[in-house]
């Protein structure tokens, strides 16, 4: 009896409404239709982007500084980068010797990634909105909102969501294997410090380094 208490107290009308909520920003931006990226941006700025931050304001009734929008613990992000990276390097180093990573990876289909200004734009303007939106709607809104109900298991909960979205979005495969592990890796730094902004650091470093050793490696 005291468990179903527990449970009750933690999984409660708001929990359900948040939970809704984040299935329909991620069906939002998985089913409505686009044709080509900047569609695509447009899409995710509204449904990762837009909407959450409304729903925290306007629904939540709460600020955005509780959901990672600030620098509070430098040390707790800053000191647990270097392990992060340590890890990411080890799941790279597997991945590229002991899976069909090299051969299938989707840049290796790209004419522009032999031109380093072509390579440039799309690592710093497409790679990089993405990570930005899925740290604020992964780490940021679905993770701050679960560490209140359930501390460190929320990393996981956050991580779950992701694997979900990739899953309905058709792209949970070997092309996506390091937004994966970032995803898991980056849900640890944000939990530590409180902030989004050593997360989104670590993922944007981590995804472009690996593209890069990617083309060197096969041209």
């Amino acid at each position: 009896m005291k468990r179903k208490i527990e449970f009750k107290k933690l999984v409660d009308l708001k929990t359900v409404i948040v939970i809704l909520f984040v299935f329909v920003c991620m069906a939002v931006f998985s089913f409505l239709p686009t044709k080509d990226t900047f569609q695509e941006v447009v899409l995710g700025f509204f449904a990762l982007l837009i909407l959450p931050l409304f729903f925290i304001k306007m629904v939540l009734k709460e600020k955005v500084c509780n959901f990672g929008f600030q620098i509070k613990s430098w040390k707790g992000g800053f000191w647990f980068l270097p392990l992060s990276f340590l890890v990411a390097a080890l799941a790279g180093y597997v991945v590229f010797e002991y899976t069909s990573f090299k051969d299938n990876y989707f840049l290796g289909n790209f004419s522009f990634t032999k031109d380093f200004w072509y390579l440039f734009t799309y690592e710093f303007l497409v790679v990089n909105f993405f990570v930005l939106l899925y740290e604020v709607f992964f780490r940021g809104f679905v993770m701050f909102y679960f560490d209140k109900k359930f501390g460190a298991n929320s990393i996981f909960i956050q991580f779950l969501f992701f694997i979900f979205f990739l899953f309905v979005l058709g792209k949970l495969d070997l092309n996506n294997i390091f937004y994966i592990v970032t995803s898991f890796l980056a849900g640890m730094i944000a939990y530590k410090s409180r902030s989004l902004v050593y997360s989104y650091f670590f993922s944007i470093i981590t995804l472009i380094v690996a593209d890069i050793i990617y083309l060197k490696l096969t041209r």
